[in-house]
């Protein structure tokens, strides 16, 4: 009977939680059928004074930054993004990272990209 009690407390406990709150959708992807499609996930650190190189991707690009701040250029705009920020690049764009703070700034990357050709590639910079 004394199990019983901490049980009961508990399971009270966990019914009390409030439930999660409604998915946000933040990005929608048509993924084309005519070739075959692959997934990669990926995170990258680029540290103070860092950058990617400008470069394209053969699909999309989502990317959500953990921590630190970059810099992101896209057709002559630059946006900062700082942790809890996210980002979709769309195919065939070309962009850059800059880290221009003082720690290091931390991405994960998932891309949905075509199979069998290099994930990323370099483009000039316009």
């Amino acid at each position: 009977m004394r199990l019983a009690i901490p049980v009961l407390a508990l399971a009270a406990t966990a019914a009390a939680a409030p439930p999660a709150s409604a998915p946000q959708t933040h990005a929608q992807i048509d993924v084309p059928r005519a070739r075959a499609q692959q997934v990669i996930v990926q995170s990258r650190a680029f540290p103070p004074g860092g950058e990617s190189g400008w470069h394209v991707h053969p699909g999309t690009e989502i990317a959500y930054i953990t921590s630190g701040r970059l810099e992101l250029q896209v057709k002559g705009k630059t946006t900062v993004l700082e942790p809890g920020d996210s980002f979709t690049m769309p195919r065939g764009v070309p962009h850059n990272g800059v880290n221009r703070g003082t720690e290091a700034a931390k991405v994960v990357i998932t891309l949905v990209v075509d199979k069998g050709v290099a994930p990323r590639q370099p483009a000039k910079a316009p």
